[in-house]
């Protein structure tokens, strides 16, 4: 149960969301250095790309839990609740454990921003439930993201697409400099192939001693490719592990089936839109969500072609609730508003359709499974659970 005292450590790490975003290393390093440097007593793998980094961290979680390993996870942004965050051993911390990593990291007295605060708390909660592996997904980027200051054993890069212009640059080759500069000396890097030799070229001046690997399929397929890749070439054993993953490609077995998928920029929605068309019967309806886009016109372009050869039959729009960004109202898109997530998925569910597809924002697939009740430490677990 959380307090309401003004001074409780939950109500600090909400005012740090105040702050922004810090492109910069000098608070994490410092903080590091406090803590003890928390990362250097565990194997720490780091992961950055632009589209399906989570979905490839969760199948090495997976894939090192399943081959006996014990193994923390750090993830952002999350789905259902802040906790899940951190997951150890597959299952995201539990409350009281993440306020003690928490109050570690306010104890310090720096100026530090949510993520920073966040990512921090994973380190020092893996390290005390003696996590033998810690995987970091980054969260922007790569040079100037706070998990760059970690030490690791392995890097890995998946898909790289034009996203967040503003920070990392106007430019596919700019974006993918970024990405790549999470490379260390000496520590192996792969990278998934971008297929074109300026993005390559681009990325290896970062990190010259880069391998790159092919990958197809699906995004799951993808995921799973680069895990095996990735892992056997630091010497690890990989076993294929049916993961759940919140909001990839989810499927709730309830009546009307629900998919979720958080497809949030063009590159991504392009790809979910190629495994939506086959598994739409005719009568289906769209809710559809988003938080700001730089290019909303390419984003929702696949989609808009997905409904004129797939025709709905209704476009439900509604407001993301809770993300870093206000959901966007004004959508250019055709359809009956909902003023909340809720108000959607209620007027969803009484429609006589066979599929609720729900798409264009990871928080508002969050909204969607806090609302039916699918976010419970099972539900959010990497691994089913034995029954």
């Amino acid at each position: 149960m959380i307090s309401n005292q003004p001074n409780h450590v939950r109500d600090w790490l909400q005012n740090s969301r105040n702050k922004g975003m810090s492109l910069g290393l000098d608070n994490t390093r410092k903080a590091l250095d406090l803590l003890g440097r928390p990362d250097r007593e565990m194997k720490c793998l780091h992961i950055a790309g632009s589209n399906g980094k989570g979905s490839t961290c969760a199948q090495i979680a997976a894939s090192l839990l399943t081959n006996g390993n014990s193994v923390g996870l750090f993830t952002s942004p999350h789905i259902a609740r802040v906790e899940e965050r951190i997951r150890i051993n597959g299952k995201p911390i539990s409350p009281t454990h993440f306020d003690r990593a928490l109050r570690k990291i306010r104890d310090l007295d720096l100026n530090l921003t949510f993520f920073e605060i966040t990512f921090l708390a994973s380190l020092v909660a893996c390290k005390e439930a003696n996590m033998e592996f810690m995987i970091l997904e980054t969260g922007l980027g790569g040079r100037l993201d706070a998990t760059r200051t970690a030490e690791v054993i392995g890097c890995l890069i998946t898909s790289i697409s034009l996203e967040h212009s503003d920070i990392l640059g106007d430019t596919i080759e700019k974006v993918a400099s970024e990405k790549a500069a999470i490379a260390r000396s000496g520590v192996p890097i792969l990278i998934k192939d971008p297929g074109q030799e300026s993005i390559r070229k681009s990325m290896l001046i970062e990190a010259p001693h880069a391998q790159f690997v092919e990958v197809h399929g699906t995004i799951k397929d993808q995921a799973k490719s680069l895990a095996k890749e990735f892992l056997t070439s630091l010497g690890l054993p990989y076993t294929p592990t049916d993961v759940r993953w919140p909001a990839r490609m989810q499927q709730l077995n309830v009546e009307p089936i629900i998919l979720l998928d958080a497809a949030h920029n063009p590159s991504g929605m392009h790809q979910a839109v190629k495994e939506f068309i086959p598994q739409l019967p005719e009568k289906w309806c769209l809710i559809f969500g988003s938080s700001p886009q730089t290019n909303m016109g390419s984003f929702l372009h696949p989609l808009k072609r997905m409904i004129e050869q797939n025709p709905p039959q209704k476009i439900l729009l509604t407001k993301p609730q809770n993300g870093r960004y206000p959901g966007v109202e004004d959508l250019p898109i055709e359809g009956t508003w909902f003023s909340t997530p809720e108000k959607a998925i209620e007027f969803a569910q009484k429609m006589d359709v066979d599929l609720i597809l729900v798409t264009g924002s990871l928080y508002l697939c969050g909204n969607i499974l806090q609302i039916l009740g699918f976010d419970s430490d099972e539900d959010l677990s990497l691994l089913a659970q034995p029954s």
